[in-house]
């Protein structure tokens, strides 16, 4: 009888530490859920700044661009064969350069490490 009470007795209190780890794992997951959520608001935020301040940049490159080239055949003494020509190597030059600058920014290897996430697969594959 004592041992059958000691049993129930114990599987109470075994219940009730269960009880008691399943709401606390249920709290921590809800907090890192929340921090993720911040930064993941945060690092959008961000995105947007720097977006909108990249397009403001491009901007006044287009427009200073315009500019130079607008004084250049305005002010150069030849005529428009060479002017035509020499617009049409500029605006190649500058497509090329475009092209190259862009193909440098999205590399999957740089965003992947500025990222921070070749950090998080390396732990990931060591924590497994």
């Amino acid at each position: 009888m004592i041992n059958f009470l000691f049993k129930g007795y114990l599987a109470t209190m075994m219940v009730k530490l269960l009880n008691n780890y399943r709401h606390l794992s249920t709290q921590f997951f809800q907090i890192e859920a929340t921090k993720t959520y911040l930064q993941g608001v945060r690092m959008a935020r961000l995105l947007t700044l720097h977006l909108m301040w990249m397009g403001f940049l491009i901007g006044l490159i287009c427009f200073g661009v315009l500019l130079i080239h607008f004084g250049l055949f305005i002010l150069l003494p030849c005529s428009l064969e060479t002017k035509a020509l020499l617009g049409l190597m500029l605006g190649f030059s500058y497509t090329l350069a475009g092209i190259v600058a862009l193909v440098v920014c999205m590399d999957e290897k740089r965003w992947m490490k500025q990222s921070g996430a070749t950090n998080m697969i390396a732990e990931t594959i060591c924590a497994v």
